[in-house]
């Protein structure tokens, strides 16, 4: 996956030999010092959002799920999948944090463009929304393969809320183990194995059955797998458990992630599994992050 945002994760694990297998840390340890981090950015009124000024119907099944571009420390321009979630506020995406935080750069990406119901090559009706705040684990700054999600808000019109025009899938606050079908979203640009153009312009689909890793490696419990890359440009991407495409349901479970270090298999895509209290806390704090807005 894509070095930028689908990462090689390099991660320090303490490995204590003991009767020939390995012990490891017991999962409640991935919650200490838990720390939100959230930054916001003022942007021109006329600049916050395009294409808005009537009223939109959801004209796709997608609608909720878009491309996510941004501009990264050295200047480039980035681009990843984020998803329309549904919430009090109603202005809220889920994503990955690595397309959120530049783990190279160790500092926030910039200049966020959302484009709900993106496809072939075309914006939906919506256009580009601006995102205002960013929230994120303060532990994943420090450890790529941690806590990788993050929640953005984005500027809609006075009174109006962007699920209402998007459509938004519900999250599990707590991910269910076992094996089960998911199907996961993404815009795969020229790398991946899902069965679509993979030309970064087309939202593409893979269903097949998500997996807890087996239980000899090392903090199986922390994450998902499927079988296949997805590809650069997918980091962020939903994962859906039992999703209806008659009616856009489905909850989300888990957001396209990348590849683990050895001994994990460096084959297929993972997810942080997380936790209700965990992203029920982040989410919360994403929520009522209101710094003031300039009217300019």
């Amino acid at each position: 996956m894509n070095k930028k945002h689908m990462l090689y994760i390099f991660v320090v694990l303490i490995l204590i030999l003991t009767n020939s297998s390995y012990a490891f840390p017991k999962p409640m340890g991935r919650r200490a010092k838990m720390v939100p981090m959230s930054k916001f950015v003022d942007i021109p009124p006329e600049e916050r959002m395009s294409n808005t000024t009537g009223t939109f119907a959801v004209d796709n099944n997608f609608s909720a799920i878009g491309l996510l571009s941004f501009v990264k420390a050295d200047g480039s321009t980035d681009y990843c999948t984020a998803t329309v979630i549904r919430t009090d506020n109603g202005n809220m995406a889920i994503t990955a944090a690595h397309c959120i935080w530049d783990i190279i750069a160790e500092n926030w990406n910039t200049d966020f463009y959302f484009y709900p119901g993106y496809n072939n090559g075309s914006p939906g009706s919506i256009g580009a929304v601006r995102a205002h705040t960013f929230s994120i684990w303060s532990a994943f700054t420090n450890d790529e393969a941690l806590y990788d999600y993050g929640f953005i808000k984005f500027y809609y019109q006075d009174g109006r809320k962007l699920q209402d025009d998007t459509g938004a899938f519900d999250c599990d606050v707590d991910v269910p183990p076992g094996e089960y079908q998911t199907t996961v979203f993404g815009y795969p640009y020229n790398s991946g194995e899902m069965d679509c153009p993979r030309d970064g312009e087309h939202l593409c689909e893979w269903q097949g059955n998500s997996f807890e890793f087996p239980n000899n490696l090392p903090n199986y419990q922390w994450h998902r797998g499927i079988s296949i890359d997805v590809g650069y440009g997918s980091s962020g991407g939903p994962w859906i458990k039992d999703y209806d495409p008659n009616t856009n349901g489905g909850n989300i479970v888990g957001i396209s992630h990348g590849w683990l270090p050895p001994p994990y298999p460096k084959e297929g895509t993972t997810s942080w599994a997380w936790l209700n209290d965990d992203f029920s806390s982040l989410l919360q704090n994403a929520e009522n992050y209101n710094p003031p807005m300039n009217n300019f």
